[in-house]
């Protein structure tokens, strides 16, 4: 009986594969100038031989030694590979050697090196105490995550990392700036390659929507205000009766507000938008300052925020107390600018003015902060002063005293 034929085709070469009844293959071709037979005994195996015969004359080497059959499967898997892009196997191959030369031109340094030099720098530009701080503690956590060399680090690595730090997504979003703050930086110093993206901008910010705006009510505040300690009571009376923003209170000195002038001067270094404002002191937060007040400092007794978080959590969870029963307090994310808003709109219904204010626009005052409140109830959250005390003295007069 008559073999049957079978090919294997490539380009414009054919190599024929006869099939006997035995059950044995033969690769039946001319290779230059001498006839090739090879036997297998499956088909699959005489397959990769016809290849191998193909790989052969279409590189013009059918008089030098054959290739390996690991050889002639990473030829065929290759030009799969690039059959998409159309591109041929050898420009591929000169395009990685050329990214290979420029990578090795990168200067190898660690994480944590590169986290310790970037600081220094930020220091010397001359930037502020709160960001320094802030970069400080971002980073400090990713050089934790990640001690080995900065080139060495993927896209995937920093999105499961910052996945993992079981944060909100502003937070999280916060977080990838710092680390793309510093990639960049790297790039910029060699640490990583020139002219390209870093893996830091391949991974998504987070979607920053925090759920629905809540706010406090009368009695929660007083709850709150009235059982704060001195370091944190200023954070929630400047957010409840001026409603500026977390980072902004914290920046503040006590030369910062007003009391005779009935404002708290928000200087554009310490404003979200970089621009100066001026946000009322209305009598009833001076009320509540005054007893604080000092020449100078920080207004504010934490100077970094996850400092503040740790101490504002223990003291929603264990220190308010309400009929002498220790009362578990639930803060809501950013509450006290959303209520001011609400009740400050309220009281003098100018949304212009609060959004002036505020720092904001009108139409983001609406969108982000307002809530629908009485007037009745805006004149309670106006009204809610400290308990009267016999002869307050102000903070500073009274260490003045003792040390007389």
């Amino acid at each position: 009986m008559k073999a049957k034929r079978l090919e294997v085709k490539e380009g414009n070469i054919t190599i024929p594969i006869y099939e006997f009844s035995d059950g044995r293959y033969c690769v039946d071709t001319l290779l230059g100038e001498k006839r090739k037979r090879i036997t297998r005994a499956s088909l699959d195996a005489a397959k990769l031989e016809a290849r191998k015969l193909i790989a052969q004359i279409a590189s013009g080497r059918a008089h030098e030694e054959p290739m390996t059959l690991a050889e002639v499967e990473d030829y065929r898997l290759a030009k799969d590979k690039l059959a998409p892009f159309k591109v041929s196997l050898l420009t591929a191959v000169e395009e990685w050697i050329a990214g290979r030369s420029k990578t090795s031109r990168v200067i190898t340094k660690s994480v944590r090196e590169i986290v310790d030099e970037f600081l220094v720098s930020k220091e010397v530009e001359g930037v502020s105490f709160f960001h320094l701080e802030d970069r400080k503690y971002r980073l400090k956590k990713l050089a934790g995550a990640f001690p080995g060399r900065i080139d060495q680090i993927t896209t995937h690595e920093v999105e499961t990392w910052l996945n993992g730090l079981g944060v909100s997504a502003r937070t999280r979003n916060n977080y990838r700036n710092a680390a793309l703050q510093l990639f960049r930086y790297a790039r910029a110093k060699r640490y990583l390659p020139r002219n390209e993206p870093t893996v830091v901008e391949d991974v998504a910010t987070a979607n920053g929507s925090e759920g629905a705006i809540e706010i406090y009510s009368s009695q929660e505040l007083r709850l709150l205000l009235s059982n704060a300690p001195a370091k944190l009571l200023p954070f929630f009376a400047i957010g409840a009766f001026a409603g500026l923003r977390s980072q902004e209170i914290m920046r503040l000195d006590w030369g910062d507000v007003r009391f005779e002038q009935g404002f708290i001067e928000v200087a554009a270094a310490k404003a979200k938008t970089a621009s100066r404002r001026l946000a009322p002191l209305p009598p009833v937060l001076a009320a509540w300052l005054l007893p604080l007040r000092k020449k100078s400092g920080h207004v504010v007794g934490y100077t970094r925020n996850d400092m503040l978080s740790v101490a504002r959590t223990e003291f929603c969870k264990t220190g308010i107390k309400s009929e002498d029963q220790i009362v578990k307090f639930t803060w809501k994310p950013n509450a006290l600018r959303h209520s001011y808003a609400s009740y400050r709109l309220a009281e003098i219904k100018d949304a212009a003015r609060v959004a002036l204010e505020m720092g904001n626009s009108p139409s983001m005052l609406f969108r982000n902060y307002r809530e629908l409140v009485t007037e009745q109830q805006a004149a309670e959250w106006f009204s809610i002063l400290p308990a009267r005390k016999k002869n307050p003295v102000p903070a500073d007069d009274q260490r003045n005293r003792e040390a007389a």
